[in-house]
């Protein structure tokens, strides 16, 4: 059976468990909440209701499009965060209606930990059966490597990583463009030699591992399976250049592949702001008196206004005004000279380090997330003339700018936050852009929580710092520890 066949029953079959699951988490519950009696229509409706919106979360969460075979863990984890969404909407609406008390607060507590279970052993059955077939060499193509280019050899690498790809790369074509020899894969001739290979009718993919510009190569291999029924797929030696949400379109007739852009768009776009403005507008009205408390602790500290403003770059480049707690003594960058993290060498009030080890000094941005101007989650930013130094410096700086900066990220959690490598905090900034979702969020917020706030200044990791002026960005660079 074909891997595209059985990708398809697997998602049929994650489809319907997923909504059996939740009808019978819900039936379920009710027969033990009220002895074994049917469900009347209150609760009916309750239901349909519940599995509308979980359906609708799901496609928020993109569920199924992930892969279970390589990520089950994230995919249980997407339908998790839809079935709970899902009874938060619902208590929502039956508040705001007063229909809240017709309803028994034991069959939600119960309905929802019956649907957790469900949906756990819906992809159980799925990932043991999706392993039989495996064993059985079901869903396994046979590849043809044409090309032991640097795009080629990671396919190699990728292809033994993830067994779930369903790819078996049994042979290869050597090319003149080709940067090693595949380990362990044997050789079975030349380009030149492609049309004879192809006779022997050993496989059922060719993968074309070749640079853009080997326009004669492409052309050459095309040609000569011309007459052949074999699936060929492209795989374009770009390894050396940053791809940003990549994708294949069709525009009115004519291919095109994205090589770079924004995750945010369309309905994705929509979902992170209902995202960021509910979630911002609710941490202020919770945080709002501990804002009250910095506010009065920052001005008896010293003199001058609460909120520190400073221009950051966000959004397609563009500067916007950045809110803080004041830490430093007003004027403090007067002298025109601007030094990169150093924090630990940087004058502040006594308050103000406290706050800036608690990160306390960044709660105000909540009220730039209201105003649109960054997110809760996404790459932190930049001040104008350091962009100017780093654009140069790093690879794919710049494409941190396809999303809003936010207060916190997918880098900060991992700990790279502060005077630590730039270049690995930027891996992953644009590991966040590729890989965005409601779920991925959600997990950094969570993190955040337990991991995200406290730093100490007196941190140690080797980097590369920057001084510059604000006038004109300087290139001297100094080794600091933070």
């Amino acid at each position: 059976m074909q891997l595209k066949k059985i990708n398809a029953l697997v998602d049929l079959e994650l489809r319907v468990g997923d909504l059996m699951s939740a009808v019978t988490a819900a039936h379920v519950a009710y027969l033990a909440r009220f002895n074994g009696e049917a469900m009347d229509k209150t609760y009916a409706a309750a239901m349909v209701m519940l599995v509308m919106l979980t359906l609708v979360l799901s496609m928020g969460l993109r569920v199924y499009e992930q892969p279970l075979g390589e990520r089950p863990v994230s995919q249980y984890l997407r339908i998790a965060a839809s079935w709970a969404g899902s009874f938060i909407a619902l208590m929502v609406m039956g508040y705001l209606l007063k229909v809240g008390d017709v309803y028994s607060r034991g069959w939600v507590l119960l309905t929802l930990p019956l649907g957790l279970v469900g949906f756990a052993l819906v992809r159980l059955i799925a990932l043991v059966a999706l392993r039989r077939l495996r064993k059985r060499g079901e869903g396994i193509a046979r590849c043809l490597l044409v090309g032991a280019t640097d795009s080629g050899l990671h396919m190699l690498e990728q292809a033994r990583a993830n067994p779930a790809l369903g790819m078996d790369i049994t042979a290869y074509v050597k090319t003149s463009y080709d940067h090693g020899v595949p380990e362990g894969v044997p050789l079975v001739g030349s380009l030149l030699e492609l049309e004879d290979i192809l006779l022997r009718g050993e496989w059922d993919e060719v993968l074309l591992a070749l640079p853009v510009s080997a326009n004669r190569a492409i052309t050459y291999a095309m040609d000569r399976m011309e007459q052949h029924v074999v699936t060929v797929k492209f795989v374009p030696d770009l390894l050396g250049r940053q791809l940003i949400n990549h994708q294949m379109e069709d525009c009115g007739g004519v291919p095109i592949v994205t090589l770079r852009s924004s995750p945010l768009e369309g309905h994705a776009w929509l979902v992170k702001n209902i995202e960021d403005r509910l979630l911002a507008a609710g941490i202020l009205l919770m945080i709002s008196p501990i804002m009250a408390l910095l506010a009065i602790g920052v001005k008896l500290s010293s003199p001058g206004p609460v909120l520190y403003r400073q221009p950051r770059v966000g959004l397609d480049g563009k500067e916007f005004e950045m809110l803080k707690f004041r830490s430093m003594p007003v004027d403090m960058e007067k002298s025109g000279k601007v030094a990169w993290g150093g924090a630990q060498n940087k004058t502040t009030t006594r308050f103000g380090k406290f706050i800036r080890q608690t990160s306390l000094d960044e709660l105000p941005q909540f009220l730039n997330v209201l105003r649109g101007d960054m997110s809760i989650v996404g790459p932190r930013p930049e001040r104008p003339m350091f962009v100017e130094q780093f654009k140069g410096e790093i690879d794919g700086y710049m494409h941190k700018h396809l999303v809003k900066a936010g207060i916190t990220g997918w880098a900060q959690v991992n700990g790279w936050r502060g005077d630590t490598d730039l270049t690995r905090r930027i891996e992953h900034d644009l590991y966040y852009i590729n890989h965005w979702s409601l779920a991925f969020d959600l997990r950094i917020i969570f993190l955040t929580i337990f991991k995200g706030f406290v730093h100490s200044e007196k941190q140690t990791s080797a980097r590369t710092g920057v001084v510059a002026s604000v006038a004109k960005p300087s290139e001297q660079v100094v080794e600091e520890a933070r």
